[in-house]
């Protein structure tokens, strides 16, 4: 039986050195520092990037001892804004400083309270730090660390004091400038973006790398920091060494892996992997084995969709970003009798990129989604399908409610409109000499054609002589009037990318075309939907449908739990299948608007006042499918005897 050796520090890996992130003198016994090159490239960097969201940038870090021996690996999150501006009538004046700042502390005291064994407190989640030179290596210089100089550069915080020298303020805008708080006068600033606005009071941020040897400048835009242990695996290298495939932690910017402790342990298992101390049973393609594998896949998605159910409750926002990417799955020792990746446990570190609209006198919450849209089969079609153009808006009743007047009328854009039920409307209407906007909710089918939609404004409060104004337009059409139409992003977005990751997880492997399968499943869901209307037994039909279809039979079965080659019907022969189908059933119905049976209607099927209730249902239905499958993989000792019991009667008997 292997055994997992146990940890011991080690050195700072050649080429880098540790730059500790606060004020360290010879009586400092642990530093937390950042891994930094001694000899960057000029297109790497000086820090070891891990990932780059939008308002962080994630790197490598340690904490080691006096020695400069490494106790731990971690991850240093730095706040910065570089996000790409975004064209929404308006909202990108809204994406301030003062909305980051409360979502960065949201998120950190969230980690705080649901990751405390990953949470390290540093001070400065919520105190943003200055930043911090690191200078170029002495021979003087402790073995292993860098010199560090820290600056008395500060955010300027102050909105009478910006704007006093001409410059935008802090609590309205996503600008930010550094200054010196001592300085009283000649006071200077530095800018901390290339597109902010800029003055002679303000100077470029290559001040701060103009100093004196300085190798590199770390959180330059000085901003919030928060550190967590690093969880060197994430969710798809998890499921890659469920399948059976060998799995390397070695970062190939930073040249080196793990050589001892659990994660290295792993590393030597993974490639030959034979049951314990990771797994209860052997290789092979044993019904055990699979089962087992089959067990801990769905773990892995129950505790994916309880992280996604606490954040979306906890911060009323969706997430709009999910995928494997967002999960790292963390060990725990657990001796050699007991195998380790049943300790597994899968948790959700990436933030969500969701920014609420605040429209007034509407229940229903609209959100964007913050930063570039990437193509990804995990995110719903139309995620980021943000349209606008130029139309015809012709006013057909104006009516006074409690709420505000409101609006009935006609667009006739100039191109294409292609709208679902939930989506809003926004408008703006010239009227003497303001312009109102408008946002109203759409109503395509009792539109005339393609190009034109009827819609109904929200509620909005206007001057009496403005709402006399509009009453007088009534019948008039106001030509070339700007146009935007937003999809309704909300959690059941989130659920439909819990369900492709299921899909990932349960039908997919690494080696398996996973648009291809999607596109198959989607299209399964909505014949089983269409074929159960009207029906109570989903799984009955779905049992149906593929018993008449082979190439739906093989579509649905768990060859692919593996990499190991078995065909369709040799997976089915070795899983419990009726398990097996019930989860596959389960599966379809996390997909919105796919059916009568699905767990949301369409994707606007949502309470806005609990986002979170979306997952309830599909959580308490593969809860039930987790303690069936337990059962038969572990039954219990009294099982165990009742059905001996049962044996030696019959035998008795005979």
């Amino acid at each position: 039986m292997a055994t997992i050796e146990r940890w011991t520090a080690h050195g700072i890996p050649p080429g880098f050195v540790l730059a500790p992130i606060h004020r360290m003198d010879e009586t400092t016994p642990l530093a937390i520092g950042i891994l930094t090159r001694t000899g960057a490239p000029a297109d790497e960097g000086p820090f070891v990037l891990l990932q780059e969201l939008p308002g962080a940038r994630v790197y490598l870090g340690a904490i080691a001892d006096a020695e400069a021996r490494i106790q731990e690996w971690v991850e240093i999150w730095i706040q910065t804004l570089q996000i790409p501006d975004l064209a929404f009538s308006g909202y990108q004046t809204e994406l301030s400083n003062l909305f980051f700042d409360r979502e960065w502390q949201a998120e950190s005291e969230l980690r705080k309270r649901n990751l405390p064994r990953a949470f390290i407190g540093v001070q400065m989640e919520s105190n943003n730090a200055g930043p911090i030179l690191i200078k170029q290596p002495r021979t003087s210089d402790p073995k292993g660390f860098a010199q560090i100089e820290l600056t008395a550069w500060r955010v300027c915080t102050e909105d009478a004091l910006l704007q006093s020298h001409g410059l935008e303020p802090y609590s309205s805008s996503p600008h930010r400038y550094l200054h010196q708080p001592e300085a009283k006068e000649n006071k200077t600033f530095i800018a901390t973006s290339a597109d902010s606005p800029v003055n002679s009071h303000v100077q470029a941020l290559d001040r701060l790398h103009s100093a004196k040897d300085v190798l590199a400048v770390f959180n330059p835009h000085a901003g919030f920091i928060r550190v967590s242990r690093h969880h060197p695996l994430n969710l798809d290298d998890y499921l890659q060494i469920l399948e059976g495939r060998t799995w390397q932690w070695a970062n190939s910017k930073l040249g080196t892996g793990f050589t001892n402790g659990l994660y290295a342990g792993l590393q030597d298992w993974s490639a030959n992997p034979k049951g314990l101390p990771f797994l209860l049973h052997g290789d092979g393609f044993s019904s055990d084995r699979l089962n087992e594998i089959f067990y801990l896949k769905l773990a892995a998605l129950l505790d994916a969709f309880k992280e996604v159910r606490t954040r979306v409750k906890a911060q009323q926002l969706p997430l709009l970003n999910l995928s494997p990417a967002s999960f790292h799955v963390g060990l725990q020792e657990t001796g050699d009798q007991f195998p380790t990746l049943w300790s597994a446990r899968c948790h959700l570190t990436k933030p969500g990129q969701a920014y609420p609209l605040k429209i007034k006198s509407t229940e229903q919450k609209y959100f964007i989604r913050i930063g570039r849209v990437e193509p990804s089969p995990f995110l719903p079609e139309g995620m980021g399908a943000h349209s606008f153009g130029i139309g015809n808006i012709q006013i057909r009743n104006v009516t006074m409610e409690t709420d505000g007047v409101v609006l009935e009328g006609t667009l006739v854009a100039e191109d294409y409109l292609g709208l679902d039920p939930h989506d809003l409307l926004w408008f703006k209407l010239p009227l003497a000499d303001h312009r109102l906007d408008f946002y109203a909710h759409v109503y395509k089918a009792e539109s005339a054609g393609p190009r034109e939609a009827r819609f109904r404004t929200v509620p909005v409060k206007l001057a009496e002589t403005q709402v006399e104004a509009l009453k007088r337009a009534a019948g008039t059409r106001f030509p070339k009037s700007p146009y935007e139409v937003w999809p309704l992003l909300s959690s059941p977005c989130d659920l439909y990318s819990l369900g492709v990751m299921a899909v990932r997880v349960l039908l997919a492997n690494s080696q398996s075309n996973l648009p291809i399968i999607l596109d198959d499943i989607l299209s399964l869901a909505r014949h089983v939907g269409d074929a159960a209307k009207g029906k109570d037994d989903y799984l009955a039909e779905l049992k149906a449908l593929v018993k008449k279809e082979e190439p739906l039979l093989n579509l649905v079965s768990p060859n692919n739990l593996t990499e190991g080659g078995q065909t369709p019907k040799q997976a089915r022969t070795a899983i419990s299948l009726d398990i097996w189908m019930e989860t596959v059933s389960w599966l379809l119905r996390l997909f919105p608007d796919t059916g009568v049976h699905s767990f949301c209607k369409d994707f606007g099927d949502v309470s806005p006042l609990a986002l979170e209730t979306v997952f309830d249902q599909p959580m308490q239905q593969l809860e039930t499918i987790l303690l069936r499958l337990r059962s038969i993989l572990a039954p219990s000792l009294a099982e165990n005897e009742e059905i001996s019991n049962v044996i030696l009667k019959q035998l008795k008997n005979s």
